[in-house]
This record gives C-alpha cells, structure tokens and sequence, in this order.
C-alpha cells in the first residue's frame, strides 16, 4: 500500500523486513503464517492514557466483540512493520507515526479448520493526529470503536459510553492491558 510513512524504536527492527524473509530466518518456529495488531496509545489522553478498540462487526467471524486493529501480514507486504500501518489504515482509517515496541508475547492461534497456525505480533502504535474523530472504520469488518484507560479495560466496561468490552479471545485482553506499560515512551518519539 503505497504512502505508508512512520518510524520506528530500534527494539523492533527485526520486524523491518518482509514476512518471507522472517519466516525463512525463523523456520524453527512450528507455524507458517503471520499476523499482526496495532495497539493505538492516544498520547494526548491525560491524566490517563487511552488505547484504540475496535468492535467486530456483527456479520463478520467474532461477531461483536473486541479487538486492535490488525490482521495478516500479507506478501506485497514491503515488512511485517508495514503491515501493522497497512492494517491500521485498513480498519480505523489512521496513519502510523511510531511503532513504539512489540509486545513480548506472540499470539498463536489455528485458522482454516486447524490447518493453518498463526502466530500475531502485536505493536504498541503511535498516530499522527491526535483527532479521535479521525477515526473512520470498514463498516465490512468493525461496527464501532471505543477509546478505553487501563482501569476500563480492566472492568470490561466504558461506563460513559455504555460499552462492555467483551474481547476476540483473552489473549487480547492481556496484549492490550500489557501495551500500557509502553505509554510511558511516548514522549521519546518526536
């Protein structure tokens, strides 16, 4: 996808290459496919910060619930770190300015009746705007999104907009509690 612009912490440079190339050099690894999550931090949001959630459609697989943007890294990828801005774009209509880091845990999961294993990396992400209202969804892929602190993701609930923040799988709910300790770089990236 061609306007792709953002940077990017050296802690994630081994992500700055096509998935070919990183699943050649990780060919120990038991799985054959690659995907990835944004994290949105709103580094504007104080005193608490906030992250990025998008609602699954309610036609789409796991329907209603809640996730980052993200999705597979696909082969005109140019790196699997475009492939986080690609999705970000995709699914929330935003631009990439940093990728902070990567999460420290991958998730693994099974696709196409438990053919294909995946493993997701999941990025802590930075925009370029800081207008929530920005926010332009696939209306194919989620319904709705929610800007949501730590202690939100933690009850499960948005009181003030009225959300319960039932997640795709638990995993996800850990990487997004995990992503807020990476608020603290955010001053760090301009």
């Amino acid at each position: 996808m061609a306007g792709l612009q953002f940077r990017y912490h050296p802690s994630v440079a081994d992500f700055a290459v096509p998935k070919r190339d990183y699943l050649a050099a990780h060919a120990d690894g038991a799985y054959g496919y690659i995907a990835t999550s944004a994290i949105v931090v709103d580094k504007f949001a104080s005193p608490d910060p906030r992250l990025l959630l998008l609602q699954r459609a309610a036609g789409d697989s796991d329907p209603n619930l809640w996730e980052p943007a993200g999705g597979a890294c696909e082969d005109d990828d140019a790196s699997i770190l475009c492939a986080v801005a690609r999705e970000l774009r995709e699914e929330a209509g935003l631009e990439a300015a940093f990728i902070v880091g990567q999460l420290e845990k991958p998730h693994f999961y099974l696709v196409d009746n438990d053919t294909k294993k995946v493993c997701q990396f999941n990025f802590v992400v930075l925009l370029r705007t800081d207008d929530e209202a920005a926010v332009k969804l696939d209306p194919n892929e989620h319904q709705r999104f929610v800007w949501a602190t730590k202690a939100e993701v933690e009850a499960r609930r948005v009181e003030s907009e009225g959300i319960d923040l039932a997640f795709t799988r638990e995993e996800v709910c850990l990487s997004v509690l995990q992503a807020f300790d990476y608020c603290p770089l955010q001053s760090d990236t301009h």
